[in-house]
């Protein structure tokens, strides 16, 4: 049996001498698993459709429950981000997330089309990277079940504008008064940059990385996931 899907490649592992098995994020059958073969050699037709961020139309045959790519049409490479170290980690932030949060074969076309429109504007776009990313994240959170609420304080639902308080275990946002003894304290500003982020408007660059380290910290304890591109992408940031 064949069967085209458009799909990104998020990664893959060496199989054998000349071959490999790729995830390909794809937006009508969610993440499948593929064999590539002759990519390792030199010259081979379908190498580029081996590599990450790899953005086409994939031809797959199938045979015993396997798929085995035989042919690929390329839709975007998003070339630029092996231009820019920084823009190249925000990127793999994403590839990263979609690899870790989806099942096999589970199906999420507002999470592939918000990893395609993030991997553009990231590639040939003017918005910074962190930026990007963190509002990549904060979206792709809300479809894996973990969103956050930046609706003031998640108790009394008044603005914050003092102390500020985070709850991992609810994704939430709470004031000095409704604190009580949950949350940790973070900086105002961070919050207030991710809130700015989530409603689409730019903040200071420095309270973006410190709410990319947010996100890190929610990200491991409540989601129980370790991003090493996030942790190498903030340690980059932090370094510059």
């Amino acid at each position: 049996m064949e069967e085209k899907l458009s799909g990104i490649v998020l990664g893959g592992v060496n199989y054998g001498e000349n071959d490999k098995i790729l995830s390909v994020f794809t937006i009508d059958k969610g993440v499948v698993s593929a064999r590539i073969k002759g990519v390792k050699k030199a010259g081979a037709k379908l190498k580029f459709a081996s590599e990450p961020f790899c953005f086409a139309e994939f031809v797959f045959s199938e045979k015993l429950g396997k798929r085995t790519v035989t042919g690929a049409s390329l839709i975007d490479s998003f070339y630029p981000l092996r231009e820019d170290i920084v823009r190249y980690y925000a990127g793999a932030v994403i590839l990263e997330f979609d690899k870790r949060f989806l099942k096999e074969e589970i199906v999420s076309p507002d999470l592939f089309i918000l990893s395609v429109e993030s991997l553009k504007e990231l590639a040939y776009g003017k918005v910074h990277p962190v930026i990007t990313a963190a509002n990549f994240l904060i979206e792709a959170l809300k479809y894996s079940g973990y969103a956050l609420n930046f609706d003031g304080c998640s108790v009394c639902h008044e603005n914050i504008t003092g102390k500020v308080f985070f709850d991992y275990r609810f994704g939430a946002f709470l004031c000095e008064n409704c604190r009580k003894d949950s949350g940790r304290e973070i900086n105002l500003s961070t919050y207030v940059a991710l809130k700015n982020i989530a409603e689409g408007v730019s903040p200071d660059i420095d309270d973006a990385i410190r709410g990319l380290k947010l996100l890190d910290y929610y990200l491991s304890v409540k989601c129980e996931e370790n991003s090493a591109s996030l942790k190498e992408l903030i340690r980059m940031l932090k370094n510059r």
